[in-house]
């Protein structure tokens, strides 16, 4: 009988001292015991290599280098002393799910056409909280999707692979692939016909930290270490006469990664000397806003991010503030009147999107003619283009709603332009924190980020309930990927199924399409509701409010809701458990991929309300009381005022 065992794990380790315990504990605590854990120790300086001797079970096998020899010789160094019959790879800084190897392991076995298989992996920051999912890692994970994007790039996280240790012993890591030596394995693999796999599955948790070699590496031009390895593939086959279609579509990609380097480069040159050009116009232009103030938004059409926006300006409607809205907006509607009452608008979303990057220099330019200007920008991609070009005088002040909706990233670069950052959840803030270190941002920009939390009117007494047989159970919002308003519609459907007195009213323009057709006749839809009343009286009349989103801030709708007594049921998404307690003021739902899951757990939820109704009476005025405390948003104008107007500033406070 065999003594060798099933896997080896190999974890190469270099100073990673702060995250090796949770690391060598993640492997310990498998569910799948029959494997040597073989760590080879880089020579470590730091206290590395006592944590390792520090546990005492016999499956730890440790090599010590002599000197620091690199990830890629270390790496193949255990590649020669692994015994078992696939390797799993890991790193000493990440976190690897009880039952990853169990999983790989079964799919490996059942599955002898494969040679490797990944796991997919979520985002960590240090602290070990979760910040995101790597988005080709998650989009490409059957074979024909990995195919076919490895040839643009990599999209496997190192660290979850478990491959067939006799392939990985005849292909080992590349030593002049440095920084790049998985990416390399993976096209060299694929390119001689091996099957790669992906388990549709969460078994690893990715570290972004400053320690980490990927993030040393990416800090150092991530396009030209692509095209780098690319090369380098792409040569060696050609070399060894091993050209083939899926060569032939990296070299292809190659060529197209040099012409959007050099591109990218030539634009660069282009966009500075339009927008210089721009800037100089717009500082000739013979009048002024004596207001100092420059709003830039995307939309004035009802939405809560919109609603947000509406509230901010009227905090400085005594400075008849410059509002610019760079979007067309479908529906302006009532809000559009709220923004004109407050400031001077402008709609220049024709003008902005054609124009630029001279439409940038320009405004950059008429800004600057303002000694004391202030600009304020959300969700607009023309604000952050616009930042470079104001002069250091020039006060800049964002607010990011929520973390993922794209606006943390196009931002980024610009981020030493804002004197300050406004999120409305303690979450986006951690995000920010993350996103910032795993980047190589100045820490210093952290202390900028500062926490306003949205508000809303709130009934001077609680409103009460209508007692009736049918629960009203309401949806208000828009129909976008992320509100996943069809499974409001399979909750409506399923409650009526099931024998559950329900009336479902959705609120919103375009609600209808995004229900699927045999969910719709249990659905009441009233299109968008622009009366402020209108919309009052529907939250008084709702027992339950549902929330479907994959991501958000923390939305308005659930402090509106809260306010009138609504009793929210709401996936665990964003800032919402902050504020919602389960059987407290609200339900929380697990965000689970598999949305059947989600639909069952709504639905256990209103069936609860429906047999309990002291209960759901209870939450009602829990969640109006909590709205009353928490939501009135007395310091709301005065924060914003603060720190928009830099008020320790008396030179900006005297000219406000």
């Amino acid at each position: 009988m065999s003594t060798s065992p099933k896997v080896t794990v190999l974890m190469a380790v270099f100073n990673g001292a702060p995250f090796l315990r949770e690391a060598i504990q993640s492997i310990l605590s498998q569910t799948f015991t029959d494997f040597e854990f073989l760590i080879i120790n880089d020579g470590s300086t730091d206290s590395s290599l006592s944590i390792v001797n520090s546990y005492a079970d016999p499956r730890i096998k440790l090599v010590n280098n002599d000197t620091n020899k690199g990830l890629i010789a270390s790496l193949n160094i255990g590649i020669t002393l692994s015994s078992g019959e696939f390797v799993a790879r890991m790193d000493c800084d990440d976190i690897s799910l009880p039952e990853r190897l169990s999983k790989q392991i079964e799919f490996l076995d059942s599955h002898p056409e494969c040679s490797m298989v990944a796991v997919k992996c979520r985002f960590i920051n240090a602290a070990g909280e979760e910040c995101g999912v790597w988005n080709d890692d998650s989009n490409f994970a059957s074979y024909d999707e990995i195919v076919q994007r490895l040839p643009r790039t990599n999209c496997i996280a190192h660290p979850g692979i478990m491959i067939r240790s006799g392939t990985l012993s005849t292909y080992r890591y590349d030593p002049r692939q440095l920084n790049s030596e998985d990416y390399d394995l993976w096209l060299r693999l694929v390119a001689d016909g091996h099957r790669i796999e992906k388990l549709d599955e969460y078994l690893l948790k990715y570290r972004l930290s400053t320690l980490s070699v990927t993030y040393k590496s990416n800090m150092r031009h991530p396009d030209l270490k692509n095209l780098r390895t690319k090369g380098i593939f792409c040569l060696n086959r050609i070399k060894g006469g091993k050209l083939n279609i899926f060569t032939l579509k990296v070299l292809c990609s190659s060529f197209k990664d040099l012409y959007y380097f050099l591109g990218k480069l030539v634009l660069g040159l282009l966009t500075k000397w339009v927008a210089g050009f721009g800037r100089a116009l717009g500082g000739m232009l013979p009048f002024r806003n004596r207001s100092n103030l420059f709003f830039f938004f995307p939309f004035c059409h009802i939405g809560g991010a919109e609603r947000v926006h509406a509230d901010i300006v009227n905090c400085f409607a005594a400075e008849h503030p410059w509002l610019f809205f760079c979007k067309w907006s479908p529906r302006p509607g009532v809000l559009r009147a709220d923004f004109d009452k407050a400031a001077r608008t402008f709609n220049l979303s024709l003008l902005l999107k054609y124009t630029y990057p001279l439409s940038a220099g320009f405004m950059a330019g008429f800004i600057n003619r303002h000694p004391n200007g202030v600009v304020f920008g959300c969700n607009t991609l023309f604000f952050y283009k616009m930042l470079p070009y104001l002069s250091k005088n020039i006060r800049a002040v964002d607010l990011l709603h929520a973390f993922g909706g794209g606006a943390e990233e196009f931002s980024l670069p610009v981020v030493h332009h804002l004197d300050k950052r406004v999120v409305i959840t303690a979450q986006t803030r951690n995000d920010l924190t993350t996103q910032y270190n795993a980047k190589g941002i100045d820490s210093a920009m952290c202390k900028r980020i500062e926490l306003i939390e949205n508000r809303v009117t709130i009934p001077t007494v609680y409103p009460g309930k209508p007692a009736a047989e049918k629960l009203n159970i309401l949806f208000v919002g828009r129909n976008s990927e992320e509100k996943r308003v069809h499974i409001v519609g399979r909750v409506a459907a399923l409650c009526l199924n099931r024998g559950i007195p329900v009336m479902a009213t959705m609120v919103g323009a375009d609600l209808i399409g995004g229900v699927a057709g045999s969910d719709r006749p249990f659905c009441n839809f009233t299109g968008e509701v622009t009366d402020p009343r209108l919309l009052r009286e529907l939250y008084e009349r709702a027992h339950l409010l549902l929330l479907t989103s994959s991501r958000e801030g923390f939305p308005m709708v659930i402090m509106e809701a809260m306010a009138e007594g609504v009793v929210p049921i709401a996936t665990n998404v964003g800032g919402i458990s902050r504020h919602l307690k389960t059987g407290v003021n609200g339900w929380l739902i697990e965000n689970s991929p598999v949305e059947a899951i989600i639909v069952e757990a709504m639905f256990a939820q209103i069936e609860k309300m429906s047999k309990d109704r002291d209960q759901l009476m209870s939450m009602s005025r829990s969640a109006y009381h909590y709205a009353r405390d928490n939501f009135g948003g007395e310091r709301f104008c005065g924060r914003y005022r603060s720190i928009i107007l830099d008020q320790n500033d008396s030179s900006r406070n005297s000219n406000a």
